[in-house]
């Protein structure tokens, strides 16, 4: 009887012991998304494309996430903030490629939203200027290098910032030796 007593105990010791550790969570594994728009620069109504990857790390190597659902989002300059414009999947590859046709100027943002417990989410980001009468009307990037007069070829009206330096006299008109 003494012993069926103290095999009890440490059969009840053991459940309580056992019910008070809490479970280990499974730490969420990194991910790595890019987005990178074809232009830095884009003319009205014509088409801006998207395009990027996402992966995730796992023993030490970042691995395509196919079939994955991402949202893009649109943030026009100078506005009070971005709105969601479409919802996309990646491919087999891990790849993506959104198009929409140029509208404003302003930062195209992709997001993942993760899995809870076993996917971080993470968020990529470029930004496109887009142009009404040319592309002096953007600022200098690598897709769109300083212009000179020669480059554009004709006056041209600076409503704005002058981002290539080509109203001298701060008239409004750019390039006015071709006038």
């Amino acid at each position: 009887m003494f012993r069926r007593t103290i095999v009890a105990l440490v059969s009840v010791l053991a459940l309580v012991l056992t019910a008070s550790v809490p479970a280990q969570a499974a730490t969420a594994r990194s991910t790595s998304i890019t987005a990178r728009a074809a232009s830095d620069t884009v003319a009205k109504s014509k088409s801006i494309v998207l395009k990027g990857k996402l992966t995730y790390k796992t023993d030490g190597r970042w691995r395509a996430l196919s079939g994955r659902v991402l949202t893009v989002h649109f943030d026009p300059a100078g506005s009070a903030g971005s709105r969601k414009v479409a919802t996309i999947k990646t491919t087999r590859t891990g790849a993506y490629t959104f198009k929409t046709t140029a509208s404003k100027s302003g930062s195209w943002t992709v997001k993942f939203g993760g899995k809870k417990g076993s996917l971080r989410a993470d968020t990529a980001r470029d930004s496109v200027c887009v142009y009404t009468a040319g592309r002096w009307q953007c600022p200098v990037t690598a897709d769109n290098p300083d212009l000179d007069c020669a480059d554009i070829g004709k006056t041209v009206r600076i409503t704005g910032k002058d981002y290539h330096r080509l109203d001298a006299d701060n008239d409004g008109w750019g390039c006015d030796s071709y006038s």
